[in-house]
């Protein structure tokens, strides 16, 4: 580690990877030393935008990389398994993009590893910094919306993948590591367990055609005291979109478009948290506890969410 600054290794430069990257380059703790892809072109793609960043040989030569200090793992999902063991056998931190993996079992194993490693270790669920998403905990947790009487998910998609995602569609669109559940529906899942504590998973309602990700599903989260009701579907040619609102006997309060706050009658502006995130991470690697990223106890607790309502 340089003074005040870390270096940082990419593994995956996808459209995830390479948002990362650029968010990096503006962040003052950070320097982008090197990235790797299996993708030749999405890798060349990706340092052309970072100019002092250079391409490792192959995922081991970048995680044993003595200028970095921490590995930022954006491949997809099946992949993340066996890249965060290889991050934490070579005695580095890691960041993981969610879903930690997408399998309960191994989820589990993940957990007890990265325990017994001690190593700095965060999932990026940005709903955990995000300004929107903690001012919402904070008003939930305070009791100013009095009981809590209900809270729904609703998620809706113009199609899946989104256009944005032509780039990754090959994964996206099947059923073993896809679908909006995994991408999406995680984030409000982890936004749940921050709001209410764990919860468990009943009356799951999946439309999942044969070899395709799942097309709609519904479900409740039973917490103790609270049921978040989840209705989530591709319903073709309209805007997507997505909220989570949380009804008490005095007011309510509701996280809409990913960031924008709507309570007592105003709705703030969207903002983008990518920034909030890597404080965080920063501090996770100074060594602060408070660092508010996503721990992988949380990131477990997601994946068994997840994994519960997409079994067969």
């Amino acid at each position: 580690m340089q003074a005040n600054s870390f270096g940082i290794g990419i593994l995956g430069t996808g459209i995830m990877g390479r948002r990362m990257m650029a968010a990096l380059q503006q962040h003052p703790r950070f320097r982008v030393v090197a990235a790797w892809d299996p993708a030749p072109g999405a890798l060349q793609a990706a340092l052309a935008r970072a100019p002092e960043a250079r391409p490792a040989r192959d995922a081991d030569s970048l995680v044993h990389d003595k200028a970095i200090d921490v590995v930022y793992v954006a491949s997809p999902p099946a992949w993340h398994a066996s890249a965060v063991r290889s991050v934490l056998q070579a005695g580095k931190a890691c960041f993981c993009e969610k879903p930690l993996t997408h399998d309960i079992a191994e989820a589990e194993a993940l957990r007890d590893a990265v325990a017994q490693s001690r190593l700095p270790f965060a999932v990026n669920f940005p709903f955990a910094r995000g300004t929107a998403s903690r001012r919402m905990q904070q008003i939930v947790h305070s009791g100013d919306l009095g009981a809590i009487r209900s809270a729904t998910v609703r998620l809706r998609f113009a199609r899946w993948p989104r256009d944005w995602q032509a780039g990754a569609s090959a994964w996206l669109a099947g059923p073993t590591e896809g679908g909006f559940t995994r991408e999406v529906l995680s984030h409000f899942a982890f936004q749940a367990l921050r709001l209410f504590g764990p919860f468990t998973v009943a009356d799951v309602e999946l439309q999942r055609p044969p070899g395709q990700a799942e097309t709609a599903l519904r479900a409740r989260w039973i917490h103790r005291d609270v049921q978040v009701v989840v209705d989530a579907s591709v319903a073709g040619e309209i805007a997507d979109d997505n909220r989570f609102e949380v009804m008490g006997e005095r007011g309510s309060v509701a996280l809409t478009g990913w960031s924008r706050l709507a309570y007592q009658g105003q709705t703030s502006e969207p903002l983008d948290n990518t920034a909030q995130t890597l404080d965080g991470l920063a501090a996770l690697l100074a060594g602060q506890a408070d660092h508010g990223l996503a721990t992988v106890d949380e990131a477990a607790s997601v994946v068994r969410c997840i994994e519960s309502m997409l079994a067969p």
